[in-house]
């Protein structure tokens, strides 16, 4: 979360349609190869609540007439950061949210950083509405805003890896980042299976449920704790076999993509019969 000041080029400045992608307003961005040119970045978000002045209003127009965008490469989320440090329209990719966002907004914080370090930084919109000036909203933006804000500093070295003039194809969730009153995206969801208990000797089925929020990512599954003689198939969730000893068992339950990972623990009890 940041303090972002919103401020307006004149209208002749800017540039309208796909061709703002490619060009700013301070001439031709060039891309580095096809793959793009890739940056680590402190990767920090702001919404409605706390954009300045509370609102969606943007510096810079180039989609959107308004902070906005589903994260697509045709329709990328608005982000701010300094202009010196990338220019306006230019697109980027941010792997662990997978989407795409278009630098159409100023973040005042951006700016003293790029000033100070030439170090990258990158605000991204989350969302949020009228309702998030008040709680419980207010509280549950600010809590997604944390959630998806990654390392501590620009000087971080745990900052994530960024395309700057990323590829169109990478893999992508149209998901609202933040939608009110509270919820904020997770891009796997998996259902707890809650307590099982199950008789020494005798076969078990037992299928994790989880959903991707990015319909190209493929899910794997693995555990840790599972009673003797059971066992997780990694492509289906299943838990399956025969129990061979009596116990009480932790087990934890982790879902995986190329990316992302979720997890749940649950209690499983074997008895004589």
């Amino acid at each position: 979360m940041t303090t972002k000041r919103t401020w307006r080029w004149p209208q002749s400045l800017l540039i309208p349609g796909a061709l703002a992608v490619a060009l700013s307003v301070f001439g031709t961005t060039t891309a580095a190869s096809a793959q793009g040119t890739t940056v680590k970045a402190f990767m920090t978000l702001y919404g409605y609540a706390d954009n300045s002045p509370p609102g969606t209003a943007i510096a810079h127009p180039c989609l959107h007439q308004a902070a906005g965008g589903v994260g697509t490469y045709a329709n990328p989320v608005t982000f701010a950061t300094d202009v010196n440090e990338l220019g306006w329209c230019q697109i980027i990719y941010v792997p662990y949210m997978k989407r795409y966002f278009i630098h159409e907004d100023e973040c005042s914080e951006c700016d003293a950083n790029w000033n100070a370090s030439h170090l990258y930084r990158f605000d991204m919109w989350a969302g949020g509405d009228a309702g998030s000036r008040r709680q419980p909203e207010r509280g549950a933006l600010r809590a997604c805003e944390s959630t998806w804000t990654r390392a501590d500093s620009v000087a971080d070295p745990n900052n994530p890896t960024i395309t700057i003039d990323p590829p169109s194809n990478l893999p992508v969730t149209t998901a609202p980042i933040f939608s009110g009153p509270t919820t904020c995206w997770t891009p796997i969801a998996v259902t707890n299976p809650g307590k099982q208990a199950s008789a020494l000797g005798s076969a078990v089925g037992l299928h994790v449920h989880a959903v991707d929020t990015s319909p190209s990512e493929t899910l794997a599954y693995h555990e840790v704790g599972l009673p003797s003689g059971l066992s997780i198939n990694t492509a289906s969730g299943v838990i399956s076999g025969v129990p061979t000893a009596r116990g009480r068992s932790h087990v934890t339950v982790t879902v995986t993509d190329s990316v992302d990972s979720a997890a749940v623990t649950f209690v499983w009890t074997v008895r004589r019969h």
